[in-house]
């Protein structure tokens, strides 16, 4: 963004497209920005595949991600906090391309205590149901509720649901769209403090194959 000091027949400082205006000695200047001419380098070429693999996977729910990064990671969180979070922890390669390790994958991050003794199971062929142990937890509130997730990595197909069952309740349930149907989805649990201050770490259970 630019800013013009002097009214629209001044000189402007800052950036407009690819023209930069700025002031030398109390005179105003613009110059053009050079043109990248030099092809991309491995390194570049790298970070670019991490970060669409990473961003792919993501965009198949930004609204849970956007809840599950606030104010994690990095000084934005949200969105920009996952990739970047995700990008150095998650994407493993092999000598033919990179992938994501849906145990290192995360959804959210925080200081909230997460759930203990969790197992999930399918109910039925497009219906996930979770328990978990009901003991109180320290500086936890039983009405905490739960974020689910159920991604398959591959062809990048989710299921989410932000705003759960509380944290006392033991148990809950995920519905689960035709398209998830027939393929091995990697599931996660977070939870979600009752005043919404903060969330916990993602718990990875593991994957399930869904039924037809």
């Amino acid at each position: 963004m630019a800013r013009n000091k002097n009214g629209i027949l001044g000189g402007f400082s800052g950036k407009i497209g690819n023209v930069v205006g700025y002031n030398t000695y109390g005179v105003d200047r613009m110059r053009t920005l050079p043109v990248r001419t030099a092809p991309a380098t491995i390194g570049e070429i790298k970070n670019r595949a991490k970060f669409k693999l990473i961003q792919d996977a993501l965009n198949t729910c930004k609204e849970l991600i956007a809840v599950g990064f606030n104010n994690y990671w990095t000084k934005t969180g949200g969105m920009r906090g996952a990739v970047s979070y995700n990008k150095m922890f998650a994407v493993k390669a092999t000598e033919e391309a990179f992938y994501i390790d849906p145990a290192a994958f995360r959804i959210s991050g925080g200081t909230l205590p997460g759930l203990k003794e969790i197992r999930v199971e399918l109910e039925s062929a497009k219906v996930l149901k979770f328990h978990w142990s009901i003991d109180s937890v320290q500086d936890a509130s039983p009405q905490d509720q739960v974020m689910l997730l159920a991604i398959d990595l591959k062809s990048n197909i989710a299921c989410s649901f932000i705003y759960g069952s509380f944290r006392n309740t033991g148990t809950t349930m995920l519905a689960l769209p035709e398209d998830l149907l027939g393929k091995e989805v990697a599931v996660y649990i977070a939870v979600l403090a009752k005043d919404r201050s903060r969330q916990s770490d993602s718990q990875y259970l593991g994957t399930v194959m869904v039924g037809r």
